[in-house]
């Protein structure tokens, strides 16, 4: 983590799940900032965007259930359920508000969080989010039936095929030796078949678009400009639905901003959480 000692934990839920959590980053004054993860790999895939937030903010991440090391997500689980694990791993680290960072399936958790407790949330950054978790481009409903197809593939494969799958191909034609580690990241702490299917099925009936203009928090909305999974006027238009929302796009960048450009993601977040 480039410095930044990191403590890891689990905690039992109320229905008696558990939920893997990480803190790392300086104790400072402010808020935490909380990281919440989209489809696919563990916590260990925040890698360097995570280490560059940590030098300035002390972070709090952790894995869904039934990603990573938490326990299995239970049946119907959706954004909703996933945003009040979140809720409750605040609560067990005696955190009273954060600021919220979540790109792509955790971007709609993260939305659900400023609307279920408005309080607890001091600033809101989504990343790669649509409103409706259907919301996809033209071109990516393709990328999303080859997706769909890494869970076809042997346990041991599916994650490094899906974060393939979601890297820009200007990405990975740019970066292999980065690639292929970030595979290996994505292979440490494999998801079940099982959790990745009832994960991507609470991304997929994700709709937040009759409540956005509940939200009260500072809001920032960042959306990459090689996402050919979403595009970026899926993100915009969640933007346009916050009141007061910001929205800006990252160049050279896929959906995952937080794996192609870690370093620029973390100081855009950084920027408008120390505003």
């Amino acid at each position: 983590m480039s410095g930044a000692a990191v403590e890891t934990g689990t905690f039992t839920l109320p229905d008696g799940g558990q939920i893997a959590y990480q803190t790392s980053g300086p104790a400072r004054g402010g808020p935490p900032v909380l990281l919440i993860r989209p489809l696919g790999g563990s916590m260990a895939l925040w890698g360097p965007f995570r280490a560059a937030l940590a030098t300035t903010h002390r972070i709090i991440a952790f894995d869904h259930r039934g990603s990573g090391r938490s326990s299995a997500a239970p049946l119907h689980t959706t954004t909703a359920t996933l945003a009040r694990d979140g809720l409750h791993l605040l609560d067990h680290l005696g955190v009273e508000s954060a600021q919220v960072f979540g790109i792509s399936l955790g971007g709609m958790v993260a939305t659900w969080v400023a609307l279920v407790a408005p309080a607890r949330v001091t600033r809101l950054c989504l990343a790669a989010t649509p409103a409706r978790g259907l919301a996809l481009s033209r071109v990516g409903l393709g990328r999303g039936l080859s997706l769909a197809a890494c869970l076809a593939r042997p346990i041991h494969e599916m994650e490094a095929c899906m974060i393939h799958r979601i890297l820009s191909r200007h990405f990975r034609e740019e970066h292999g030796d980065e690639v292929r580690a970030i595979e290996r990241r994505a292979s440490e702490a494999p998801t079940s078949r099982a959790g990745l299917v009832q994960l991507a099925l609470a991304g997929a009936l994700h709709d937040t678009r009759r409540y956005l203009a509940r939200i009260t928090a500072p809001t920032l909305v960042l959306a990459g400009d090689h996402d050919t999974l979403l595009g970026t006027e899926a993100p915009r238009a969640l933007a346009a639905a916050i009141p007061g929302a910001d929205f800006a796009i990252l160049a050279d960048s896929g959906h995952d901003l937080t794996l192609e450009q870690p370093v620029a993601t973390a100081a855009r977040v950084a920027a408008f959480f120390d505003r």
